[in-house]
């Protein structure tokens, strides 16, 4: 039997325009190129990059903290850690005027204008999706909840667009893997009585299991209100990007 072969993805030519660090860990890298302009894309939105390597290329996945499209740029925040990769080695290296291919956004959470209320939580990577999720809510009346967790205050990122920040927890030198930090500073969290909000959750995909059950079993959240989105997961580089 013979299957359909599947369809090329897309590619956008993209050039570095700017980088710059934005925590201890975190690189925010500014890509223009012509098609940026007509994108269409949620907040917290992913692209696929093809980082390249000593002999080809790799597809990464990283989230969109900005799309500005008056001026043809799509920002990129990466966090950047030891033996992280072909992934990490072009964020440390990327240069303005580098020349970098994309694949179109695309989106596996996003806000729910209709919930009673907001609920974030994630780790350092997680919150690169959530906060821009954040400043795009257009619901200013309706209650926003959530904490993030990083390994300390270095590595705290603030919220775009001048919207108030969530807390941070630490982690100090325990594993960002099934964290428990991040778990107990949900289990903790004082959530609004009246209706029904949307969670939303990012980061190790260990630690996005045990927040689900944390909301859904402690704090009586329906599973479809939770909206999970795994940013990585230990021994899995290029986790979620499929194969090259």
């Amino acid at each position: 039997m013979t299957y359909p072969r599947r369809a090329p993805r897309a590619e956008l030519p993209t050039r570095v325009e700017a980088v710059h660090d934005v925590t201890a860990s975190m690189r925010q890298i500014d890509l223009v190129g012509p098609d940026v302009p007509r994108l269409r894309l949620h907040p917290g939105a992913h692209l696929v990059v093809r980082v390249p390597t000593a002999t080809a290329k790799a597809r990464r996945v990283y989230s969109i903290w900005r799309h500005s499209p008056a001026e043809s740029r799509l920002s990129l925040r990466i966090a950047v850690h030891d033996g992280g990769g072909p992934g990490c080695d072009w964020a440390r290296r990327a240069a303005p005027g580098d020349r970098v291919t994309v694949e179109p956004p695309r989106s596996k959470i996003t806000v729910v204008d209709a919930a009673a209320f907001h609920l974030f939580a994630g780790d350092e990577t997680g919150a690169v999706p959530l906060l821009a999720m954040r400043a795009a809510l257009r619901t200013g009346d309706r209650p926003v909840v959530g904490v993030f967790e990083c390994a300390g205050p270095q590595d705290e990122m603030p919220g775009r667009d001048g919207v108030p920040p969530l807390p941070w927890v630490h982690r100090g030198t325990a594993s960002a893997v099934a964290s428990r930090v991040l778990q107990h500073a949900v289990h903790d969290l004082a959530i609004p009585s009246a209706g029904t909000g949307a969670a939303y959750i990012a980061g190790e995909s260990e630690t996005c299991r045990l927040i689900q059950r944390t909301l859904i079993e402690h704090h009586g959240f329906p599973r479809r209100a939770v909206h999970v989105q795994p940013q990585w997961t230990a021994g899995r580089p290029g986790f979620g990007a499929g194969a090259g």
